[in-house]
């Protein structure tokens, strides 16, 4: 697995554990409720001469959900949960240092089937360790 999909595993995880009982994908929400996670355009901010790498990971969420009050709740407390905690996953390779409200919770629309769509989206700093 590259390292990009590593850190938005890891970033996966972090959310899974924060909001217990919510669905957390990569993949298109489907029906009921959920978060789904993507990488949004990002590219590393600091590269030295030993290929260590400083990244600003762009993590974008979207919720979905029936009930509008849990769907907040749920995406208010994973921007509260992974934006306070002191410690960050890390491997081998690579160790998050940061992860920084980029947009907060937005409601977006609402779908036929009167289920509630949210986004917002995360800067996940990591240090990406070079060869």
């Amino acid at each position: 697995m590259s390292v990009i999909n590593e850190v938005v595993e890891a970033v996966m995880e972090m959310i899974r554990d924060a909001v217990s009982g919510w669905r957390v994908t990569r993949d298109a929400l489907g029906t009921g409720p959920g978060i789904a996670c993507e990488v949004g355009p990002s590219m590393p901010d600091a590269v030295y001469m030993d290929k260590n790498t400083h990244v600003p990971l762009d993590v974008t969420l979207n919720g979905k959900g029936p009930d509008l009050r849990a769907l907040s709740d749920a995406m208010n407390t994973i921007h509260s949960a992974l934006t306070r905690t002191r410690f960050y996953p890390r491997a081998a390779g690579w160790q998050i240092t940061d992860i920084t409200n980029y947009t907060l919770p937005e409601i977006i629309g609402r779908e036929e089937n009167n289920d509630w769509l949210m986004a917002s989206a995360l800067s996940v700093r990591f240090y990406w360790r070079g060869d």
